[in-house]
């Protein structure tokens, strides 16, 4: 059962030249679950992926690369016990009509309604999560047309949690004894989030219910929740007292962080949300920033085609090595494995470590003997296996690496090997991928192609460029009006700017193309071309829409052709995305420029 559980992120990156693609973890590997297409639960192994697709709900046994599919009219898997033999699901009744919670188990063959409270319009309960030794499910039940979370058992039947708020509860999450259940409850202005004791009473992290957010996702042991908060990933501890941001709250400026599940080294996986749109993350270890998961993998050995979109991390195994989620809708569900990130075991006091195993981290450990808090192997007893790995790691602990910046180039270093060394570290467990190093979010620091003139593909990143979407700031960089072919007339709405520059050729005309880029996610470009210098720009050529694809028709992406440039001179180009609409979205490009 897995549950849906120091510095800056990379800023306006882009690359084009070969980096180091030095390994933080290990090797990985990026591959499809077949005829899928999305993973929702993953066993603590690792080693079962429940999910849907086209042929119906499926459990995929990785060990063995079996796909079982389970049977109709269930069209989804949402959890799996730790076993793997019991599967919880939902279904629109046939006698009644309702969607109604159902659970399988695998000596049977068959899927049992867990019933319901009340209905609401067509809807009578839906599951959501079930505890590890498969005997307990939660998720959402009717009261009228009010949500409540529920809680079933085959002795009891489904019960109400208590209800919070003024109700509009769900339960989402449980951990695997069962004792902590979590979600939400409408509060004063939107979701809040929500958590419920073994008893079934509730409360709100927030008691006055202003917080907007839900926990999404909670480790085995239940003594982490996640979710999001503020529109910031965040974690809860403590039983919800302790609030803690995870990484700077999300991977992409301006967009929403939704921290969905945590494996024992205290790795983090979620994905960041924006208007429908959605980029998947990692926070490796239990400190560093957030990291784009693509990056992170691809800078680990994995190859991903350029057109699959990592855009949901659903779940982590206990380990850490082995990562699930999906695409967009009606695309395959995909699996990432990785070796984990080695962490200090046994740093455990003050909360989040202090570098070192010491008596403060061995009182810690004996004060919450016999429970969860002092878990250190991931069985949710502190026991003495625990003590015994507390005492093994005794002293300081070994600084963790990451991408250490020194001079545009990319090495994997300890915090303070990289300040001795004079340069940039960008976080614990950050990998040295190609845009680690490279920062030409602003136009002072624009990148020179002019040697890419008549030469190779410019391959670059407008994903972590400022000001993002919908930001309240104006573009600084930008002349005013600038974009003048902004296609709403709008130019203060074009956003994520990254900037380049070039000397103009002999015979003073360029051709600049974007079309070659993929939309996964990228889309609707917007470029334009300046003379001048940076704060005092002139707009000299713009384009959006001026690509058209193999059957003549305009695609969203720029292609700027333009003569009358001076030879010798230096040109400024900023590549874009034009905004005021949902389908406008940073990511990797591929810009060419040419002469005519």
């Amino acid at each position: 059962m897995r549950h849906h559980t120091r510095f800056t992120t990379f800023v306006g990156a882009t690359t084009f030249l070969a980096s180091a693609s030095l390994s933080v973890a290990g090797n990985a590997t990026f591959t499809f679950i077949p005829d899928s297409y999305e993973a929702n639960d993953l066993t603590p192994d690792g080693r079962y992926v429940v999910g849907g697709g086209a042929l119906g709900a499926y459990r995929y046994d990785t060990l063995t690369g079996t796909m079982l599919l389970l049977p109709g009219p269930v069209n989804a898997a949402v959890a799996v016990s730790d076993d793997g033999t019991v599967i919880v699901g939902n279904i629109n009744d046939p006698k009644t009509g309702f969607q109604t919670a159902v659970i399988w188990h695998e000596s049977t063959n068959t899927w049992a309604s867990l019933g319901y409270l009340d209905t609401c319009d067509v809807f009578a309960s839906s599951a959501y999560e079930i505890t590890g030794d498969g005997k307990t499910v939660v998720g959402l039940a009717w009261e009228g047309c009010s949500g409540r979370g529920f809680r079933w058992t085959a002795e009891t039947g489904m019960e109400a949690l208590d209800t919070l708020w003024t109700g509009g509860n769900r339960a989402s999450v449980v951990s695997s004894n069962g004792n902590v259940i979590a979600g939400f409850a409408q509060g004063v202005f939107d979701r809040t989030p929500a958590f419920w004791g073994p008893t079934g009473d509730g409360a709100l992290v927030d008691p006055t219910a202003q917080t907007i957010g839900e926990v999404q996702g909670i480790n085995d042991a239940g003594t982490a929740l996640l979710g999001t908060a503020g529109g910031k990933a965040m974690q809860w501890t403590n039983g919800g007292a302790v609030a803690t941001l995870v990484g700077t709250g999300s991977a992409l400026p301006g967009w929403t962080g939704i921290a969905m599940d945590m494996a024992n080294n205290g790795t983090i996986v979620g994905f960041d949300l924006l208007l429908g749109n959605r980029r998947a993350w990692i926070r490796p270890g239990s400190t560093g920033p957030i990291i784009d998961l693509r990056t992170y993998a691809e800078a680990n050995g994995a190859v991903i085609s350029e057109d699959v979109l990592l855009q949901v991390c659903q779940a982590i195994s206990i380990d850490g090595s082995r990562i699930i989620g999906h695409g967009g809708f009606f695309t395959n569900a995909w699996i990432v494995t990785i070796d984990p990130v080695e962490t200090c075991v046994g740093d455990i006091a003050p909360a989040g470590g202090n570098g070192i195993v010491d008596g403060a981290d061995l009182g810690a450990l004996l004060g919450s003997w016999g429970g969860p808090s002092g878990d250190l192997n991931g069985d949710g007893t502190t026991d003495g296996a625990d003590l015994g790995a507390l005492l093994g790691a005794w002293g300081p602990c070994p600084a963790p690496t990451g991408a250490c910046c020194v001079d545009g180039d990319c090495s994997q270093k300890t915090e303070e090997e990289c300040a001795a060394a004079g340069g940039t570290f960008v976080g614990d467990y950050s990998p040295c991928s190609a845009s680690a190093c490279v920062n030409n979010d602003a136009c002072a620091d624009a990148i020179d192609i002019t040697s890419f003139i008549d030469g190779p593909i410019v391959l670059g990143d407008n994903s972590y460029a400022t000001p993002p979407r919908f930001s309240l700031e104006d573009d600084a960089d930008l002349p005013v009006g600038s974009p003048s072919c902004q296609w709403n007339g709008n130019p203060g709405a074009a956003h994520s700017s990254v900037w380049y520059s070039f000397v103009a050729p002999p015979i003073g005309a360029v051709s600049i193309r974007l079309c070659e880029s993929v939309a996964a996610p990228f889309n609707d470009s917007i470029m334009s071309l300046y003379s001048g210098e940076c704060g005092a720009l002139v707009e000299v050529a713009c384009s959006e829409d001026d690509c058209v694809d193999e059957f003549g028709n305009a695609s969203y992406y720029s292609w700027i052709y333009t003569d009358g440039l001076v030879p010798g001179q230096r040109y400024y180009l900023a590549v874009m995305n034009a905004g005021d609409w949902g389908g406008s979205v940073p990511g990797p490009f591929k810009l060419t420029i040419t002469g005519p």
